[in-house]
């Protein structure tokens, strides 16, 4: 039995090869049925006592049918094989069976429906019709010319004979075309399942590139978070205009990095089909004078003109993306700045109905012919124009499907070396349903911190997890100056056990890390301590649609995405634990300058205080320098008595921490060097011998700060 089939699967494998088109098989499948029926017809027509030329011209069938098989099995050409078969096969040998036959007595007419199927099924375009129609008015004309005509019709033996002949071609064609059918089925049902397991794989494929990206931009987002904040902590604690120029042309190459990633990350999205619009009251007068205000500067240093043109009528609020609008806005306006050498950029916004964002240059411009393909992606025009300016090519690709999505609208006009004309409308809502609640939620939401230049909070407590060492950096030197007490570790398992021994007012908490990630952190602790509040905000740099919404879904209080800004974090404390923030903001101006305060400097060093160090460590604010100063001093005599009683432990080391950070602010250099030392060694021992220094050390500079204040107050009253 085994060998019967695997005959067969031989059999079937030689009509139909594998790989072959599916048109090929189908033509196969037509010559071989048309072996098998002109042998049986010429061996029935000897049977039934026809004469010998029908045998032959059956036989001849046979021969022909081969041929033409042998042909499309070597060339694949299965059309040319088709349209040989249709004038060879079904007009020719077929004409000369019926007329040899009996005519439309006998059954050779049912072949012309054979004919005629087949000719449909195999053939496609202009072609196919055209045969059908010749080969319909052919097989007509020669029954019109077998009925005007029967002594031309050889017709042997009676009508027993003829009803023989029509149940026996009738069944041949029936069963010829039934196993077509069938076989062309299997062979059809087969490449869909290959396709379909094809579909699959580029699915699983697509998911792996998405899930690749979106790891990657983690990875790589990180290590630019700290590229970025540290260039901002550089700038905060230096007045040296040269360091100042060199850190902004860095984070110039950083940010471009990240637009770039960002880039990639969006049409990946794009292309995954995983675009998710959010539909939010949005502030627009907000909006865009945000955005005006981040591009004039941009402008500015390349001499260039910037209007923003707002429509009056635009509503206080519109229902839509944010983020997205702000995207496509940028998207454009970027690219206005990039190709505009000299005149000027304007955007306006316009309401009637519709918002229209209209984003003008006078750049190099777009030719025609390059004006159908600038939305496609890493199309970016004349080479020769664009080679000097960077970018991924992916801008407005990026503009396109979003908008595409928003089922807005975008149109360009453009003339070369005349300038460029955009124009978004984009169908929103109007939100005019609004609530003082929300409105103010809003606001809080965009504004927050802004509200409040500086603050301290010497109460609170803020535990950062983060498996990077450099984010402990940056996050420390962001907050080093609020006098914050932060602790960190590197893993989700010392957090637990950091929440088990101490309460704290807020938690930042990196997504990605080994072993146990953030989310299964937070389910962790809230697994083991039912009754945990404290707000755990989440730190991550994978900006993937959706994992916001994810994560808070999940437990997380707020997300902060990275690179992580210093005015970003702030706002996240200032939200979380205003309880704890002691403002230092003042309404008035300082009255003492940078060089004023500098002339106190021989006079406090004799106290461990150095005024030039302490106003670079205050980005060369005097005044704040002058607030720091109130504050020690507001502090000193607590703080030296705290360690006149206190035993090496925990939360000793914690107050060395915070008396680093103090120091620092203020210059003084000796007293922070000492408590760095002792809490870095974190040696009981060494620790109960060096407090007693410590506290020397903590008063001989609260006599200095007193001293410099009570000069200030007889100097400025």
């Amino acid at each position: 039995m085994s060998s019967v089939k695997k005959g067969l699967t031989r059999l079937a494998e030689l009509i139909v090869p594998k790989g072959s088109d599916i048109r090929v098989g189908a033509f196969n499948i037509l010559a071989t049925c048309g072996i098998v029926v002109s042998a049986v017809v010429a061996f029935y027509n000897l049977f039934v006592g026809a004469r010998v030329v029908p045998f032959f011209e059956c036989l001849s069938g046979v021969f022909i049918s081969l041929g033409l098989m042998y042909f499309t099995r070597k060339t694949g050409n299965y059309r040319a094989a088709m349209i040989l078969t249709v004038f060879i096969i079904f007009l020719g040998l077929f004409t000369f069976i019926y007329l040899a036959s009996g005519g439309y007595y006998a059954g050779m007419p049912f072949f012309f429906v054979f004919a005629v199927v087949f000719t449909a099924f195999l053939l496609d375009g202009i072609v196919m019709p055209v045969l059908i129609i010749i080969e319909l008015i052919w097989y007509a004309l020669l029954c019109l010319y077998s009925y005007y005509h029967p002594e031309t019709m050889f017709i042997a033996g009676g009508e027993k004979v003829h009803v023989l002949d029509a149940v026996v071609c009738q069944s041949i064609v029936s069963v010829s075309l039934a196993l077509t059918m069938y076989l062309q089925i299997r062979i059809y049902r087969k490449k869909q399942q290959e396709l379909n397991t094809a579909i699959l794989a580029a699915d699983e494929a697509n998911k792996a590139k998405s899930d690749f990206l979106g790891k990657m931009s983690h990875d790589i987002r990180t290590p630019i978070n700290t590229i970025l904040a540290m260039n901002e902590m550089i700038v905060a604690n230096t007045s040296s205009a040269r360091i100042r120029e060199c850190v902004n042309d860095s984070n110039v190459s950083g940010r471009i990095l990240l637009s770039l990633i960002d880039d990639m990350l969006d049409i990946t999205k794009i292309e995954a089909g995983r675009i998710e619009l959010q539909e939010q009251p949005m502030d627009i007068e907000l909006l865009f004078g945000e955005t005006a205000r981040l591009w004039k500067p941009q402008a500015d240093r390349k001499g260039l003109d910037f209007e923003y043109e707002p429509d009056p009528e635009l509503p206080a609020f519109l229902l839509g993306d944010e983020d997205v609008i702000r995207k496509i806005t940028n998207n454009l306006l970027s690219n206005a700045v990039k190709y505009t050498k000299t005149g000027s950029i304007s955007m306006t916004v316009r309401w009637d109905g519709e918002l229209e964002i209209t984003i003008a240059d006078t750049g190099v411009g777009i030719a025609d012919e390059y004006l159908n393909n600038i939305f496609m992606p890493f199309e970016r025009g004349v080479q020769r124009i664009y080679r000097e300016t960077s970018g991924s090519g992916l801008g407005l690709a990026i503009v396109k499907e979003l908008i595409d999505a928003m089922e807005g609208y975008i149109d360009c006009r453009s003339a070369v070396n005349e300038g460029t004309v955009f124009t978004v409308r984009l169908p929103l809502k109007e939100y005019k349903e609004k609530e003082d609640q929300e409105i103010e939620d809003t606001n809080e939401r965009i504004t927050g911190i802004h509200t409040i230049k500086r603050f301290v909070a010497p109460e609170a407590s803020i535990l950062v997890v983060d498996d990077t060492p450099l984010n402990h950096k940056v996050i420390e030197g962001f907050l080093e100056p609020t006098l914050i007490h932060l602790d960190g570790v590197d893993s989700g398992y010392e957090a637990l056990e950091m929440i088990d021994i101490k309460n704290y007012d807020l938690i930042l908490m990196d997504l990605r890390m080994p072993k146990m990630d953030g989310a299964e952190t937070l389910d962790k602790i809230r697994e083991e301590y039912p009754d945990f509040d404290t707000p755990v905000v989440l730190l991550t740099a994978d900006i993937m649609n959706g994992i916001r919404e994810q994560m808070l879904e999940r437990g997380f209080s707020d997300f902060l995405s990275k690179p992580l800004s210093s005015a970003r974090l702030y706002e996240t404390i200032y939200k979380y634990i205003p309880d704890k923030i002691m403002s230092i903001e003042t309404e008035e101006e300082s009255v003492l300058t940078v060089s004023e305060v500098e002339s106190y400097q021989d006079m406090l060093l004799p106290y461990g205080i150095s005024v030039r160090t302490a106003i670079e460590n205050n980005a060369g604010n005097a005044d704040e320098f002058m607030k720091r100063t109130e504050l020690f001093e507001e502090y000193a005599d607590e703080g030296i008595a705290y360690f006149s009683e206190a035993k090496p432990d925990e939360d000793y080391y914690i107050h060395l921490h915070s008396t680093k950070s103090v120091a620092r602010g203020i210059g003084a250099y000796l007293l922070a060097e000492l408590a760095e030392t002792l809490e870095l060694r974190k040696d009981n021992e060494f620790s109960d011998k060096a407090n007693i220094i410590l506290i020397e050390e903590f008063g001989r500079v609260r006599d200095g700060v007193v001293k410099l204040r009570e000069e200030v107050r007889l100097k400025h009253g």
